[in-house]
């Protein structure tokens, strides 16, 4: 009897135990946060004269949208996202940097697929300020050479 018990107990801890673990398995994506694999960081993509066509200053990235022309004329719409509002207001960033129909030139990593999405590496507005997603001191994710102040 003592011994049927015993292994009931031992049943049930098993079965908490399993429980936990099938939670935190489930819950360890919430924790979670993207890297920048999916950038190609070897030399960014120069999007000159772009014209700002929305600027979302949002949680966990904000976004900068322009329109870009490419060499053949066409034009080309761009996303771009920047860290978070909290990190880059310590950078100089604000929800008032710019506004759609402002020419920028954006220095971005664009995605190894090709499309026209990627992480800005800096900005430069209209009247030369260079803004970045991080600072000077901060070494780069992107290893030597890939920093904003390198480009």
């Amino acid at each position: 009897m003592k011994l049927h018990a015993t292994m009931k107990l031992h049943t049930k801890v098993l079965a908490f135990v399993a429980f936990i673990a099938g939670l935190l398995t489930m819950g360890s994506p919430l924790f979670a946060h993207h890297g920048d694999a999916a950038y190609d960081t070897s030399k960014p993509v120069v999007l000159k004269d772009a014209v700002v066509t929305e600027y979302d200053w949002i949680n966990p990235h904000a976004l900068i949208k322009v329109d870009f022309k490419d060499e053949n004329g066409k034009v080309q719409h761009w996303i771009s996202e920047i860290g978070s509002t909290p990190s880059m207001s310590l950078l100089g960033w604000s929800r008032t940097t710019m506004k759609p129909g402002d020419v920028v030139t954006l220095y971005v990593w664009q995605a190894k697929t090709r499309l026209t999405v990627g992480r800005l590496n800096k900005l430069v507005l209209a009247d030369g300020t260079v803004l970045t997603d991080r600072d000077a001191k901060s070494p780069s994710r992107y290893g030597a050479g890939g920093g904003p102040e390198q480009q």
